[in-house]
């Protein structure tokens, strides 16, 4: 995922910016069936994916990959459609566990993650968004994103503004710049502060759904990005 998902969101980038362009010898697509071919070789039985190919199924990973596949579909490639539905199974049956294969308790941040793979992929099951709309006063910066992106990819825009109204509110800013600080469970490699998926996926919430969000207009403190 880590070469995979850069390929497929530069292809996205050159469908959304019209003026830019990439050299015909970077073979983006080439690239992109490259990543989607190793993906499928790392899947598991049961449908998920794991850190590598022969241990347990992690809910983190399962709805990275659904999310990275079904990213790749919409800019115009073509994944294996089984290999969706199949991690989309494991995401239901984990989901409905509550547990990972180790028997522990999924967090509530990943839990967002998966809800929001589940209906970015083609739709979940509404009582999986309500229980995260029950918990909604737990949820770090991350997760309240996720949530308002998944209330309104399913139409559900009262409930998708107040929570963005939520984002707003947990902004961290001065006259010029935005961001929201948020942590995560220890996994692997990843750090636990999570500070840069928080605001780029609470930048993205409130572009899609209070586009015309003061926050919006300042400049973004994420890895040195301004706006215009």
């Amino acid at each position: 995922m880590s070469s995979f998902l850069p390929n497929v969101i530069v292809t996205q980038a050159l469908k959304n910016v019209k003026t830019s362009s990439i050299k015909d010898s970077n073979d983006l697509p080439k690239k992109v069936q490259k990543g989607m071919d190793r993906l499928y070789a790392y899947q598991h039985n049961d449908g998920g994916w794991g850190w590598w190919k022969d241990d347990q199924s992690d809910p983190f990973m399962t709805a990275y990959v659904v999310s990275g596949l079904t990213l790749a579909k919409q800019n115009g490639y073509e994944p294996d459609d089984n290999r969706i539905s199949s991690g989309r199974e494991k995401l239901k049956q984990m989901l409905d566990s509550g547990t990972t294969e180790a028997g522990t308790q999924i967090d509530l941040e990943t839990r967002a993650f998966m809800v929001y793979a589940l209906e970015e992929s083609g739709g979940g099951d509404g009582h999986y968004v309500e229980k995260i709309v029950n918990e909604r006063g737990n949820l770090q910066p991350y997760g309240r994103a996720l949530l308002a992106l998944t209330l309104k990819q399913r139409k559900d825009d009262k409930r998708a503004r107040d929570v963005a109204a939520e984002i707003e509110r947990t902004v961290s800013a001065d006259d010029y710049s935005a961001y929201w600080s948020s942590s995560r469970k220890p996994m692997l490699d990843f750090a636990e502060t999570n500070d840069t998926e928080a605001t780029a996926l609470s930048l993205k919430a409130l572009a899609r759904i209070k586009p015309d969000s003061p926050v919006l207009a300042k400049r973004c403190a994420l890895a040195g990005l301004e706006s215009p």
